[in-house]
């Protein structure tokens, strides 16, 4: 790889892991290792945790950044939240390890979290490419007639890696975060010459768990969000898409007590805690 590539990189990796430090981390929750069939995680514990439910978290970062330094805290409020024990998934980053290396390794982590946890509640999340790996892992398990995860939340997703949505012009002013540019770049960096394997915008699917979707109106990934949400809402009635006025990419992140991540953690414990068998009304 070439080095101006390589510096480029490992500096943006430096600054992405800042994020972290925005907030304190909830010092009530328990933070602990595992390596899990060879990939690296974390779990996130609560002081009083639902032992029947079980999120696995997809990070963000353009399949090229992120890391547990940048999500410790967000991911240590959403424990709380939803008094659940969260699982982080340290997957294989590009460029270095590109496409089919990530959803490999989260492949793996979730066969055997399904085959140690046979009768638990098991919620896919992820924010921004974490979103895209979290419908390539549901493509996954679709293919290998895995049992399905009780639900899938995505928190600003990019799903359609090539850049051809109309978002990206009509909200490039508004955006402050991303841009077009570095976000081509990392796709080619992560699909590796593979986009029709590699893009989750390509794929078909016959069936979906229950999906919400969260996103602010100030990105330039917005019609990732609406467009995947009407693919789905064809094949799962319980699908939802809530947009954020004013809110930028990736939100809770960078602001855990703003109104906006106050409404989205009730909305996610909420999903998270809905049972089908109990319950008549999504609220």
């Amino acid at each position: 790889m070439d080095s101006s590539i390589t510096n480029r990189v490992n500096a943006d990796r430096v600054a992405f892991d800042g994020l972290g430090h925005i907030y304190p981390a909830d010092g009530s929750v328990e933070i602990s290792n595992e390596s899990i069939g060879g990939v690296d995680c974390q779990w996130f514990v609560p002081a009083r945790p639902d032992n029947n439910k079980i999120v696995i978290y997809l990070h963000g970062g353009m399949f090229v950044l992120g890391s547990i330094d940048g999500y410790k805290a967000m991911i240590s409020h959403f424990t709380s939240a939803f008094s659940a024990k969260i699982l982080f998934v340290e997957y294989a980053l590009a460029p270095e390890k590109p496409f089919p290396h990530a959803p490999d390794d989260i492949l793996k982590v979730y066969r055997s979290l399904i085959h140690r946890n046979p009768d638990a509640k098991i919620i896919v999340m992820g924010d921004s490419a974490g979103g895209g790996l979290s419908a390539t892992l549901i493509k996954m398990v679709s293919e290998e007639k895995l049992p399905m995860p009780s639900g899938v939340i995505m928190i600003s997703p990019w799903i359609y890696l090539r850049g051809n949505t109309g978002s990206y012009e009509i909200r490039k002013k508004l955006d402050p975060i991303l841009t077009k540019e570095k976000l081509m770049e990392y796709a080619g960096y992560y699909a590796a010459n593979n986009w029709k394997a590699a893009d989750p915008g390509d794929f078909t699917f016959n069936s979906f768990p229950p999906l919400l979707i969260l996103v602010g109106s100030n990105e330039i990934l917005f019609d990732d969000s609406t467009l995947f949400y009407e693919k789905i809402k064809r094949l799962q009635p319980d699908t939802q898409l809530k947009e954020y006025e004013n809110q930028v990419h990736g939100f809770p992140l960078i602001d855990i007590t703003s109104d906006a991540s106050k409404d989205a953690l009730t909305r996610m414990e909420k999903f998270i805690s809905y049972d089908s068998k109990t319950a008549t009304v999504r609220l």
